[in-house]
């Protein structure tokens, strides 16, 4: 337990404090950028993007550097600097942990969707499609095949999602290799935690098991051991969650790796960079499908294909039919 990332086995854990899944990786959201594109519109090597880039520490920077971009590209309204989902929730649970918040209430609370961390993000996503730094995401957001597409036609050049991510450039985008480069994710604020664990894969026992204990021990052996998390990195690419293997040189840096081979830089570097303490959780509860559905279907549609759309009207919605279902 003391080299496993505590946001991962958060996630698993009870009310009364056990444990009832072993998670498959960190899912830690990180941002990606397209440093190639970037260079060859901004007229820079490599090497002053990646400086540009890793002096980005708030969203003030992050937009700063996109209008940089986006005035450069020569473009606008049709190269962005970014797309923002109508149909996922990754950007406003990344807003959320930044700020410690969790709309569910977890196990004990009442879920309120009108945080401040909530707000600001649609606020903030609103103004860049109105200054066509940001587009909506085809198809809703960018872990389909018109998002993929959109990402190889070099429509938008940076986005932040989990490190699980990277199978999906080595899978569907094979020809990009080599011109991305991944960083922490900007925060509103310095000081606040730049990451969020999303996904996870956690595995159970069943009760009908006829080997619960032996299952439970293969379980944990596969999924936390260093010997089970080398061949996840290894087959699947996925962040692990024993921070034991972050350090270790021979796993983290071994250039035979596809995943180390795809992208310009490391990736357990920048899990390193994060740190296990700075990695946010938000609850997944009884409540959390009611908000996922209702947030997916109805509110990002809103505010997001009407940036005119007033954000605390689409936020009070939420709320209502999120009471709605509580009281039931």
């Amino acid at each position: 337990m003391s080299t496993m990332v505590p946001a991962r086995m958060e996630t698993y854990q009870g009310s009364d404090g056990h444990y009832y899944g072993a998670p498959y990786h960190v899912g830690a959201t990180v941002m990606y950028y397209n440093v190639k594109a970037m260079g060859d519109a901004m007229g820079l090597s490599q090497a002053d993007v990646i400086a540009k880039i890793d002096g980005v520490k708030t969203w003030d920077d992050y937009e700063a550097l996109g209008t940089e971009y986006v005035e450069a590209a020569g473009e606008k309204g049709t190269k962005y600097w970014t797309s923002v989902d109508t149909a996922g929730t990754d950007w406003l649970w990344l807003a959320m942990a930044e700020y410690g918040e969790d709309w569910t209430g977890g196990f004990d609370g009442k879920a309120n969707v009108q945080l401040d961390s909530v707000k600001k993000m649609l606020t903030m996503q609103q103004k860049w499609l109105k200054s066509d730094l940001a587009e909506v995401s085809p198809d809703g957001h960018v872990d389909l095949e018109a998002g993929f597409q959109n990402i190889m036609d070099h429509n938008i050049v940076s986005f932040p999602k989990a490190m699980w991510y990277m199978s999906r450039f080595t899978n569907y985008m094979p020809d990009e290799k080599g011109n991305w480069y991944i960083a922490k994710c900007p925060t509103f604020e310095e000081g606040q935690k730049c990451s969020v664990g999303i996904g996870g894969t956690g595995t159970v026992v069943t009760q009908q098991s006829k080997a619960k204990e032996l299952a439970a021990e293969f379980l944990c052996w596969a999924k936390m051991s260093e010997v089970g998390e080398q061949n996840i990195w290894d087959t699947l690419g996925f962040d692990v969650c024993n921070t034991a293997c972050w350090t270790n040189d021979t796993f983290a840096h071994n250039d035979e790796n596809q995943y180390n081979q795809f992208f310009i830089n490391y990736p357990y570097d920048v899990l390193n960079s994060i740190g296990m303490d700075n990695i946010g959780k938000i609850s997944v509860v009884k409540i959390s499908p009611t908000i996922n559905e209702n947030v997916c279907n109805t509110t990002l549609n809103e505010v997001l294909e009407d940036p005119d759309y007033s954000v605390d009207d689409a936020l009070q919605e939420l709320q209502d039919a999120v009471d709605m279902e509580q009281e039931e």
